[in-house]
């Protein structure tokens, strides 16, 4: 392991971050408000100047032409895995320089789940409705950035060791990286994630949002965030054509973004071949629309208030208004994008645990979405069929297929392992918030919002409430789980294998 090239490297990640941090600033001056600009800008010289310097201290020494390569698999995992940590606690430099967020782990666990885009907070409705603008856009820049990746940006702008960094950030695409150049393949995306995120502020600006709404909801949307400007999120606007907007472009956020590559550099029909062809895009949106149409059947059977103006659920009298609010539910819920039209903590039972179930679940591999992801699941449950199949005639020839293609034994067993470490990790972290006092509702559904970025749990972390009540300890805890599912574990894990950092 050459931690000198890891050093450097993240020292470049800070410098990186920190310009970043002007975009804050500008917007603090724009608005007259100096203290925040001050502090998003003394952030922004604060991380430059450490980066600059682990770069600077840790160089290649000697004569360029006598450079070796020093940067290979290992230290790409390294970089990645330490970038997240060092972005998420360089993130809380304006939280807590203009002194808008008290004590480091609620700062650091609002900049993890924004750079992370899992969109779960510490701040009320009230608080984040008197956030200053520079603060509320650099909440939702962070969703932004991390939607696309810090350590992308690198690859495009610095393209050294860049496929260990790029397979280490994006798994879910990494076999597209082969066919041509990592930094191309990079560029192709970030294009992409451009196009996407411009169409959709121009389309939220053509249903009359106002135009710093409409930005703040595009940074939370495009990579599956959740941070809203709102303290009542996107109910706040009260308009069906904004939620319909944002349903659209989060459920579009949710397809493997290799498929709108293939769109661009091949065209329309081998783009659809490739979409219509997969069973995880076909699972995905036909989930969508089943579930959807269940949810919204139960609302309407169960009527909310009934017109009760006392009551504080929504009237489900209107099979529409039942469907509206559901779609928009199950869309973020399974994208993990995690804005709100309505506290579906307050819903019954069933439609709360499919929800949840949802954000377990998650949406398409290579895709900004949190989750488990489809892929997977689908995957597990053929090798499961499988593992009967081999077990009923043991001398069979059996093997598992997705999509026409045989899958190899190392790929089954990663994706199975990926689970098993899933499951320990929830499982630990579900008995660690239950010893703090929290109910079984709470700690459950805490743990698989922040595992798998969804954002909003259930009870105390529900719709309508916050994870700011936790204890320190916890919001940490939380943090670190953030970053593992936004790296799917392997290049968090192998931090803390012992071996990893041998020579």
């Amino acid at each position: 392991m050459n931690l000198s090239a890891v050093a450097r490297m993240l020292g470049a990640v800070l410098v990186l971050v920190g310009g970043f941090m002007l975009a804050p600033a500008a917007v603090g001056a724009y608005f007259s408000e100096w203290r925040e600009a001050a502090a998003c800008g003394a952030s922004a010289v604060l991380c430059a100047a450490i980066g600059a310097l682990a770069a600077f201290l840790f160089r290649p020494r000697g004569p360029r032409e006598h450079h070796q390569p020093d940067y290979y698999r290992r230290e790409g995992l390294a970089t990645v895995g330490l970038s997240w940590l060092v972005v998420g606690v360089a993130g809380t430099l304006p939280f807590l320089l203009s002194g808008t967020i008290d004590g480091f782990a609620a700062a650091f666990f609002e900049s993890v789940s924004g750079f992370t885009t899992t969109g779960a907070t510490i701040l009320s409705g009230a608080e984040i409705d008197a956030l200053p603008s520079s603060i509320t856009f650099w909440r939702s820049f962070t969703h932004w950035l991390g939607g696309f990746g810090i350590v992308m940006v690198f690859v495009v702008l610095f393209p050294t060791g860049g496929r260990s960094l790029f397979r280490s950030e994006i798994p879910g695409i990494a076999r597209e990286a082969g066919h041509q150049r990592v930094r191309d393949t990079a560029l192709g995306l970030l294009r992409i994630y451009l196009g996407i995120s411009a169409l959709e502020l121009v389309c939220l600006l053509g249903v009359g949002m106002g135009t710093f709404d409409a930005l703040l909801h595009t940074f939370s949307t495009i990579p599956t965030g959740g941070f809203s400007n709102r303290g009542d999120s996107v109910a706040y606007f009260a308009s069906f054509p904004v939620e319909l907007v944002i349903t659209l472009f989060a459920f579009l956020s949710g397809f493997n973004f290799a498929v709108y590559d293939t769109l661009l550099r091949v065209g329309v029909r081998p783009a659809w071949r490739r979409l219509a062809g997969s069973s995880e895009a076909r699972f995905y949106a036909g989930a969508t629309v089943g579930v959807t149409a269940f949810i919204g059947v139960v609302l309407w059977f169960w009527g909310g208030s009934n017109g009760d103006a006392a009551s504080p659920y929504e009237d489900y009298r209107s099979l529409g208004h039942a469907l509206r609010d559901s779609l928009f539910a199950v869309v973020n819920c399974l994208t993990s994008t995690g804005l709100a039209t309505a506290d579906f903590d307050g819903w019954p039972q069933v439609c709360r645990v499919l929800l949840m179930s949802l954000g377990f679940v998650g949406a398409c591999a290579g895709s900004t979405a949190g989750g488990l992801k489809i892929v997977r699941l689908l995957i597990i449950g053929r090798a499961a069929i499988v593992a009967v199949q081999r077990f009923i005639r043991p001398r069979a020839i059996h093997q598992v297929r997705m999509d026409g293609q045989s899958l190899e034994e190392g790929v089954v067993a990663s994706v199975v392992g990926y689970l098993a470490l899933w499951l320990l990790v929830y499982l630990t972290g579900v008995l660690y918030l239950s010893a703090h006092g929290l109910s079984t509702e709470t700690a459950s559904t805490a743990v698989l919002a922040t595992l798998n970025n969804v954002g909003p749990g259930l009870g105390v972390v529900g719709p309508a409430g916050n994870y700011g009540g936790l204890p320190e300890d916890v919001q940490l805890l939380l943090s670190v789980f953030m970053i593992l599912g936004r790296l799917e574990f392997y290049a968090v894990v192998a931090l803390f294998v012992p071996g990893f950092w041998r020579r």
